[in-house]
């Protein structure tokens, strides 16, 4: 019972004490040293759990809480050091971590801390006595060694990065990484002898690594030897005929000897090596075929990708390839097509292929073929709005409505959150477009409003919001200023030009309208249509010239405008309102 009763007290003594800091008077005295080193551990664990909640404000009272109980506290102190860096506050944050490393010098960590943020705000040369000093207290850690080895070499104290690099040795043993950077150390110093020493000795250590060997043989033709280059990668090809590594240094080596004919036939035969796959490939091929496209003019590529596409490997690399080259030379839709079938035959959820086709099927109208493509890709890549965009509009030319409308709103629900505003304000303005069509007007009101909020400047929205409120007899007012920075954004425009007349004609104001009409039949000259030279007419009739609209009525109806109500215009040389919708 008696150490349960110290334990309570122990729990509720904190407490106590922040009771008495408030002046409430319960008698208790300050604690002794040990009860002192109870408070301070009380106060670091709730800092540590205001800092876990991410209440960065309060932990950081609390920390500075902790430091004046404990002044210089080791622990504290890299806890505000990491609050500082957090904030940018940089200088304040290197002054906690040097103190830390005061108050305990021995701990590893609080060092290589340091010698980070010394490196990090460019105080090199204080960062490396620190480093050094960590290597003579802790002398197994290869990590800092690696740290000093990087410095030293950027600061071309390349000496230097050998004892780093020879420590390293020492404790992991060695290996192929520490001798390769060796290796490239002695070629930053220009040193031959000692880089292909360096070499040879890994590979007696490791004889079945022929590309060891074969770096030896880069070493020398590099420097220039070019017979013993090629007498080392001749020795790895007589061991393993399809050495990758070996085959790239051959090609190179007949390329710098100028010999093309020697150079294509390695080439050719890296490629046709299965053995020979991955980035390093690509990168490869990418410059081969660019090299071949400026020097060769017999149709060189086109030949060689063909045989690539036959390999029995990385067949839909291949595929995507020869498709590639063929869409750069501006081939033919026919030609390029069956390749990128065959290519989703080994990928199906190859995106480049579906989008390719894609676009073949809208360049030629095809929207059953459009639709097809994008609900096959669309099972691949749900998230891609554009598919169902472009999906949405082939089942509006093909008058499937209620489908284009259900397909686009799909897409806006399982769109990615990186789509541009602009671009989803477009699709809300293509369902607005297709709902006014479909006689449903207040979702076509929903859906422009709703493009309107994610780009308020979207002229297209604006214009034909505006139009079809004039024909439909909604707000003029509205539809007046809509329509006027549909035409103020875009002024030279003839289609917001004649919506704005068109608003203007129908608020009774004519002057202005006419004014607008004399504008839109200066831009569109003769290439003015029947809708347009009809609005004109109309406009002309109110402000009293009946000889100049009777003029643009007959130009609409030689344009294709057999209305009646346009005839009964013409023929009774008078204005007659359409009171329908239109």
């Amino acid at each position: 019972m008696r150490q349960l009763m110290f334990l309570l007290l122990f729990l509720l003594f904190p407490f106590a004490l922040l009771e008495a800091q408030n002046g409430n008077d319960h008698n208790i005295t300050l604690p002794d040293t040990v009860s002192e080193a109870r408070t301070f551990d009380y106060f670091y664990h709730q800092a540590l759990l205001k800092r876990e909640a991410e209440c960065y404000d309060e932990a950081y009272d609390l920390f500075e809480h902790c430091l004046s109980l404990n002044p210089g506290s080791p622990v504290v102190l890299y806890e505000l050091y990491s609050m500082y860096l957090y904030l940018g506050r940089t200088e304040e944050a290197l002054s906690m971590i040097e103190q830390a490393v005061k108050g305990d010098s021995t701990n590893f960590w609080y060092r290589s801390v340091l010698a980070s943020t010394y490196n990090n705000v460019g105080k090199r040369q204080e960062a490396k006595d620190v480093y050094r000093g960590i290597t003579e207290d802790f002398s197994s850690h290869p990590e800092v060694y690696y740290q000093l080895a990087g410095m030293y070499i950027e600061d071309s104290e390349y000496d230097k990065a050998f004892e780093a690099f020879s420590n390293i040795e020492r404790i992991e043993g060695k290996n192929e990484h520490i001798s390769i950077e060796k290796y490239k150390l002695y070629l930053y110093m220009n040193d031959k002898e000692a880089a292909i020493q360096e070499l040879q000795q890994l590979f007696e250590e490791y004889p079945e690594e022929l590309r060891i060997k074969v770096y030896i043989g880069d070493t020398y033709l590099d420097f220039g030897d070019k017979q013993k280059a090629f007498d080392i990668y001749k020795s790895v090809l007589d061991a393993d005929a399809d050495n990758a590594e070996a085959q790239t240094a051959m090609a190179e080596y007949y390329r710098l000897q100028g010999n093309d004919s020697l150079y294509t036939a390695c080439m050719e035969q890296l490629f046709m090596n299965s053995r020979f796959t991955g980035d390093n490939r690509l990168n490869l091929l990418g410059r081969y075929i660019g090299q071949k496209e400026r020097t060769d003019s017999t149709g060189y590529n086109r030949h060689f990708l063909k045989r690539i596409t036959e390999l029995s490997y990385d067949q839909a690399e291949n595929m995507e390839i020869y498709a590639s080259y063929l869409l750069m030379k501006k081939e033919s839709a026919d030609s390029v097509a069956p390749i990128l079938e065959r290519l989703l035959q080994y990928a199906p959820d190859n995106r480049f292929a579906q989008l390719q086709l894609l676009k073949i099927a809208i360049d030629k109208e095809d929207y059953n073929d459009v639709i097809m493509r994008c609900d096959t890709a669309i099972l691949y890549n749900p998230e891609m709005l554009e598919l169902y965009y472009y999906s949405g509009i082939a089942h509006y030319n093909l008058k499937n409505l209620p489908e284009a409308v259900s397909t686009l709103k799909k897409g806006l629900n399982a769109r990615m959150s990186s789509y541009a505003n602009e671009f989803i304000s477009d699709i809300y303005a293509l369902i607005g477009d297709i709902y006014h069509e479909m006689k449903n007007n207040d979702a076509c009101v929903v859906a422009y409003d709703s493009a309107l909020i994610y780009n308020s400047e979207n002229t297209s929205v604006l214009n034909n919001y505006a139009y079809y409120i004039t024909i439909d007899g909604g707000n003029l007012d509205k539809a007046e200023e809509m329509s006027y920075r549909a035409v103020k954004a875009d002024p030279e425009n003839s289609t917001y030009i004649d919506t704005y007349m068109w608003v203007l004609f129908k608020m009774g104001r004519y002057d202005e309208a006419k004014a607008y009409a004399e504008k839109l039949l200066a831009i569109e000259g003769e290439e003015a249509d029947k809708v347009l030279l009809h609005h004109c007419g109309d406009v002309y009739a109110k402000c009293g010239d009946m000889q100049r609209a009777l003029q643009l009525w007959q130009q609409a109806y030689e344009k294709g405008d057999i209305s009646k109500l346009l005839k009964k215009k013409i023929k009774r040389k008078k204005y007659y309102s359409d009171d329908k919708k239109r």
